[in-house]
This record gives structure tokens, sequence and C-alpha cells, in this order.
């Protein structure tokens, strides 16, 4: 056997100029050097990362369902790629994930309901509806039941936030493009009205609640907030700063399929986010980088992760929502999935089983090739995440206060 390290060590240097350190993609953890007994052998690491790659992957005990009880909105973002044909959830899909969970309820362990849209909560009596229904389940079956909003935020009022925590939602994702000026000119209400202020002070409205909770707020950037951003960060660090139920995350647009997408000035430099993240985490700001292994692997590629659409068509991806390659099946009223095998494949099989290149990349267990499987249907290309290349620079902001 080798005795050469392992592939999956990325060395980061400290701050201070001291002995580098070195952060173990495998394991999720930091060691001092190569020499350690920690760090496995060249061909063992390699085969504890296929292991990893098809017990997290190819499991009946988990079911995640990302579900659009609406896919209108009440936003018209710039940026947006949706085209709001569709509304609510009809009554027949409804009742089809009912009976779809209460059929694989005694069999799992981990029920996960992201909610998604259009946004959802212009379709409140939906989600609450079938919350109250995963409740039940849950309970039920003894699962674990977690929950998951990705919201533009406005409607998320203090009372709507007090019960949908009690029905076990904790985890949001809402998004502010800068201060008030720069965000209003992006994500503007459907009506032309500005939405930054209301969605602010919802996010007060929470940080002062006693509740446990997590917020991820996503910043997406572009040539034309950039310059903004410093002052925006520091308003968010006066706000959120030392508590810990609240984290950043920053994400360049992109082209998505959306009517302005030949207008939108995209931006291509990776490095300058780099800037703003050091600089948010300066301003004690928590940062939503998340290097654990499986942490970048996109929902898409897990083939127990179904998105449902409003109409009952199943699809894998929330991006490319009306290209054929994402028409996976479609939800029966009895909860049955009627699924396309030939077109469910190629999301589940790719990325690191199949890449030579990915097997020994440093953050290969990160994302496991399989960042954006789209991007390897669409464009036949490498599925890897934006930090590649970079992934020395992310663990040295994660480095200050890790453990050696």
């Amino acid at each position: 056997m080798s005795l050469k390290p392992q592939p999956y060590l990325v060395k980061v240097n400290t701050s201070d100029g001291g002995e580098p350190r070195f952060f173990d993609t495998l394991n999720g953890r930091w060691v001092a050097t190569t020499s350690t007994n920690e760090v496995a052998t060249f061909e063992a690491a390699l085969q504890q990362a296929r292991m990893q790659h098809l017990a997290r992957h190819f499991r009946n005990d988990h079911l995640q369902l990302i579900l659009l009880p609406t896919e209108d909105c009440n936003f018209r973002c710039v940026y947006c790629y949706e085209d709001f044909q569709l509304g609510r959830m009809r009554p027949e899909v409804q009742q089809g994930v009912r009976r779809l969970v209460q059929r694989r309820a005694p069999d799992l362990k981990t029920l996960e309901i992201g909610w998604f849209g259009g946004e959802p909560l212009t379709a409140y009596d939906i989600v609450l509806d079938l919350a109250r229904y995963f409740v039940h389940v849950a309970k039920e079956h003894d699962l674990l039941l977690l929950q998951h909003m990705t919201t533009n935020g406005y409607l998320l009022t203090p009372e709507r936030f007090v019960e949908l925590h009690g029905l076990g939602l904790r985890n949001y994702q809402v998004t502010l493009d800068g201060n008030e000026e720069e965000h209003d000119k992006k994500r503007i209400g459907k009506e032309g009205f500005r939405t930054f202020k209301t969605i602010w002070s919802n996010l007060e409205s929470m940080r002062n609640s006693r509740l446990d909770y997590a917020v991820t707020l996503r910043v997406n950037l572009d040539q034309e907030n950039l310059a903004s951003m410093p002052k925006f960060i520091a308003r968010l660090a006066a706000a959120f700063a030392g508590d810990r139920r609240f984290r950043l995350h920053l994400h360049r647009v992109g082209r998505w399929g959306g009517a302005n997408d030949a207008r939108l000035k995209i931006l291509e430099d990776e490095r300058k986010l780099l800037r703003l993240y050091r600089l948010a985490r300066e301003s004690g700001l928590r940062l939503a980088l998340d290097m654990r292994p499986g942490g970048m692997v996109c929902y898409a590629a897990l083939p127990y992760s179904f998105v449902v659409r409003a109409d009952g068509r199943i699809n894998k991806c929330t991006v490319a929502l009306e290209e054929d390659e994402n028409q996976v099946g479609r939800i029966l009223p009895d909860g049955s999935l009627l699924l396309n095998q030939a077109r469910l494949r190629p999301w589940i099989l790719g990325g690191s089983l199949t890449d030579a290149v990915c097997r020994t990349c440093a953050i290969r267990p990160l994302c496991e090739g399989n960042a954006c499987p789209w991007v390897r249907i669409r464009d036949g290309k490498r599925s890897c995440p934006p930090l590649r290349g970079q992934a020395q620079a992310y663990l040295e902001l994660q480095a200050w206060d890790a453990p050696v």
C-alpha cells in the first residue's frame, strides 16, 4: 500500500505566518500535519470517500420533498427565471403529497420538507395545512421532521413566524440585495412597490424573539451593487453580528433563464466575493460556508429528493423548471410517483463515482462532483462548486476559530 498522503487535504496558511495547517475534507476536521495518524493512506482515503458517497446518496430511510405550494410570487425580481404561469398547488396534488408521505412513513427515519415557490407564503393556507399533516405523521411514526423555507421575507410577519415555528419550521433563507436603495432596484414588488423596509422589519422581529431557529441572509451580487456592499455588510453586522441564528451567504447573480438575462451585469470574479466574506467575518458575522463532507452536494443529485410542482409534475432542479431533462415524473392523487427512469438517471449517477478527475480532487468529499448536476447534463462540463481553486482562501476564513 502506498505511503503517500491521502488526496483530501487542503493546506491552509495561518494568518499570523505560523506553521500551516491542513483541513481533511474527507472527515471534515483540521489536522496539524500530513504525518498524523488521523490521516488515511491514499488508497484507503479513496475507498472511504466512495463509501461515504454511496451511504449518503443511496438510502431509503430519508425522503426530501421540495414543495411549491404556489408558483406565483408577490415580487418581480430583475434576475428571476420563473414565469409565474402556475398558481396555487392543485388540491389533487396536495392529496398526493399527503398520501406519498403516509405511504413512505413506516420506512423512514427522516422526512425533510423544503418550502419553495414562487413565494410560498402567498399560499400560506396550503403551507399550514400540509405542515400540520407532516407534524401529525412525524409524531405517529416517530420521524425526524426537518423543514426549511426559501422566502423573500415580505410576508413573514411576526405572527406567522411564531405559528410556523410551532409547526417545526426552524430554517429560512431570506434575500436582501444590499441597502434599501440597491435592494429595491432589484427585488421589486409585483405592482412596483418597495420591499426592503418590510423585510428588514420582519428580520428584526425574528432577531428580537428568544426562539431557536436559523436564517441564512442571502445577498445576490452583480457589478451594480458590488461597490455598496461594504456599507451594507456594516449594517448587517450592527443588526445581527453575535447572534448565532443568522449567517451570511453571498451569491453571484447568474443568467438562469429569465427574461432579463441579456441585460444582467454579471460578476465573474469569485475573489471579489472572498474579499466581502473576509470583511463580514472581521465584522463579526457568521458565514454560511458548509465545509462538511457532502455539504456542497446539490439536492438535485440525491436519489431521495424530489421537487413537487403546483401542477403535480416532478422535477429534480428548482432552476431549470421547464427544461425537458428536468421533467422526471408526476405525482398521482394516491401518492404514487410515476418516474421516468431514463430522465432521472443522469441527475443521480454522475459525479465522483464516474469522473476520474473528481476522485482525487481535494474537495471531492464536499461536492462529490455534484455541485450542480444541471451543468453536467446541459453543458457536458464537470460540476464544480464556485470555491474550487479558492478552497484554501475559504478555509482560512474558518481557520480563525477552528481547533487544531
